[in-house]
């Protein structure tokens, strides 16, 4: 694992659990000025500071910036496949940045996907796309759902343009609604700067009855 180097603030905002093996609280970021003592993720942190898109959310008063998968436990995280097994030398070495609206209806992740994450050379693997999608739609449907927790009942990917590896992207997420227990969303990974979509997703969420009985 990278050597993380964060600082959190004295309080905490108040999140919603995802799933039972959440912590009910979610931390805000407070921005560090001291880079990694790593020298491949001190250059990604003054990358990160240096980016737009990255300044203008920090400026501004919509959204918040969260510790991204500081709602895990310590027995969750370490056997999460985006917040552990992914995080290391050329795949998402630097720990993604996360900032939320006001109501949590849309989220926004700004991460540097590295060489290690292919399918095709030079090109991010589409599987690993669909998986940081799936993950942000969750983002902006569970919090909503009933008992704040829920699962995948479907996903759709389109694939607009090939993402290169080794750069920075930002990965967008909007609630569209929820009837009961489900909840329905959209996600999209966009370039850092331009915006334009590499991938765009929709998924429907379901929250599982509470009161169902096991079968035997």
């Amino acid at each position: 694992m990278p050597n993380v180097v964060e600082h959190i603030a004295p309080g905490h905002v108040e999140e919603k659990p995802f799933t039972v093996n959440s912590h009910a609280t979610e931390k805000v970021m407070v921005v560090d000025t001291l880079l990694p003592s790593d020298p491949a993720e001190a250059l990604l942190a003054e990358q990160e500071a240096n980016l737009k898109k990255v300044q203008d959310l920090r400026s501004s008063d919509d959204w918040q910036e969260i510790v991204a998968y500081g709602y895990l436990n310590d027995s969750a995280r370490s056997h999460s496949l985006t917040a552990t097994t992914l995080r290391g030398h050329g795949m998402i070495h630097r720990r993604p940045l996360k900032f939320y609206n006001k109501d949590k209806s849309e989220c926004i992740i700004i991460a540097h996907l590295g060489t290690n994450l292919c399918g095709h050379d030079g090109i991010i693997h589409g599987g690993l796309l669909a998986t940081l999608l799936d993950e942000h739609l969750a983002y902006v449907t569970l919090p909503h759902l009933p008992n704040f927790t829920g699962f995948t009942a479907n996903l759709n990917v389109d694939y607009r343009a090939p993402v290169k590896s080794n750069q920075w992207v930002a990965i967008r997420g909007k609630l569209d609604r929820v009837e009961g227990r489900k909840g329905y969303a959209n996600a999209w990974i966009e370039h850092i700067d331009t915006g334009m979509a590499f991938t765009e997703a929709r998924a429907l969420y379901i929250s599982p009855r509470m009161d169902a009985k096991p079968t035997a």
